[in-house]
């Protein structure tokens, strides 16, 4: 048990150091990729995203938008194969959403926009399949799956307006994207 506890401890200071990337190691039963995922939730990251969104994204908006309303959660996954993660940030409050779900953005790792969705609704299914070198990602609207490939440098920013996907369940390989009854991610202020 000690062992393992110093192998965890070690893997997590490798990780948030940069020195292991997803996926590079397996052992004991504790895979890489997993400990990664911890970094979703790292203080400086959100911290680096709240600049990018106050200086940028929502620079014309910060007047409008009440300080209850400035929060956000964020999830890092390598969309594109480039070892490079893209940056899922989703807003929560009255401000972002709606009826139809709420606003979420695609920053690459520079934190520049690549997409920002639309009535919108947790969870993305982001499916290990590629589309023009992206990975296919899936969202529920009213109860359908849509199918959101990225195409001409972006994905598709309102998911209601995209045709049913050709099937009704993301696939086993899919990895799982703010699912709260899962995995419930932390919420940061900007």
């Amino acid at each position: 048990m000690k062992k393992r506890v110093i192998l965890i401890c070690g893997l997590l200071a490798a990780v948030a150091g940069g020195h292991l990337s997803a996926g590079s190691v397996r052992a004991e039963g504790v895979a890489v990729k997993d400990v990664a995922e911890l970094r979703s939730t790292d203080d400086e990251v959100a911290e680096r995203i709240g600049k990018i969104l106050v200086s940028r994204d929502l620079k014309n908006d910060l007047a409008f938008i009440g300080k209850s309303d400035r929060k956000f959660q964020f999830h890092q996954i390598d969309l594109n194969g480039d070892g490079d993660k893209e940056i899922f940030v989703r807003f929560l409050t009255a401000y972002f959403c709606g009826t139809g779900g709420c606003t979420f953005l695609l920053l690459d790792k520079e934190g520049n926009r690549l997409t920002r969705f639309s009535v919108t609704r947790a969870p993305i299914y982001a499916e290990k399949k590629k589309v023009n070198g992206w990975a296919i990602l899936l969202v529920k609207d009213r109860g359908v799956f849509k199918e959101l490939k990225y195409e001409n440098g972006t994905y598709p920013a309102n998911p209601s307006v995209v045709a049913k996907a050709p099937r009704d369940a993301p696939s086993d390989q899919a990895e799982v994207i703010f699912y709260e009854d899962f995995s419930k991610a932390k919420t940061y202020s900007f």
